[in-house]
């Protein structure tokens, strides 16, 4: 969180962060050095100091986003130029779902609502087509629609490795109807695909709807 708000105050510069003898690097990859530098910096681990550090931060990131044009874009540690929006999503995700981690580890219930969730899709499927795994796109040519019950739908094209995000319209290979929450957990690598589907969180159709099965494995978890 202290990256994305000294980038949006303009303290902080990440294009140094990237090590050109590492070879091309994924988002994943480049977003995993980060957090390893994250935990090295900081030291602090008592979690009531953690816990207020994150509030403080993020009211830090609220008032100093604000100042900001929602179409201005920010290259972030994980390689990726972002918009003050998205990275108040990505910022959110981060929040819900290293909370749910944190949760289970000690017991705790911790609902995700279907309005955060959708909250964080938003921010999320902006990135997927940095985020596909494109060694396994590669040969690939299928279109998803991606239908998030109770929230929007996307379109998203695969083509030989690389993807487009664009606005539904024409008839799509494969469709896929998400329960947000379930989405968003598959997606972060929280809770395997086969539960989900088999609870039908997530149903696939169209006329190819066995590329549904695939979709998960086709994006790397951020």
């Amino acid at each position: 969180m202290q990256d994305y708000t000294s980038l949006v105050t303009g303290e902080r510069d990440v294009s140094g962060y990237f090590n050109p003898e590492a070879g091309e690097q994924t988002p994943a990859q480049r977003g995993a050095d980060a957090n390893a530098r994250a935990l090295d910096q900081i030291t602090e681990r008592d979690l009531p100091t953690l816990a207020g550090l994150i509030t403080d931060e993020a009211s830090r990131f609220i008032r100093a986003s604000a100042e900001c044009r929602a179409d201005a874009r920010f290259l972030t540690s994980n390689g990726i130029a972002m918009s003050v929006p998205v990275m108040t999503a990505a910022l959110l995700g981060e929040q819900v779902i290293h909370g749910l981690d944190i949760a289970r580890a000690s017991g705790t219930h911790w609902p995700i609502s279907r309005h955060d969730a959708l909250a964080v899709i938003d921010g999320v499927m902006a990135m997927v087509p940095d985020y596909i795994d494109r060694q396994r796109a590669a040969g690939k040519h299928v279109t998803y629609e991606l239908r998030f019950r109770g929230g929007p739908t996307y379109w998203l094209r695969i083509d030989d490795g690389s993807a487009a995000l664009g606005k539904p319209g024409g008839r799509a290979d494969c469709w896929i109807s998400a329960d947000p929450v379930a989405f968003l957990l598959v997606g972060y690598g929280r809770v395997g695909q086969w539960g989900q589907i088999l609870r039908g969180k997530l149903v696939a159709g169209g006329r190819a709807p066995w590329h549904g099965f695939a979709f998960g494995a086709l994006i790397t978890n951020p």
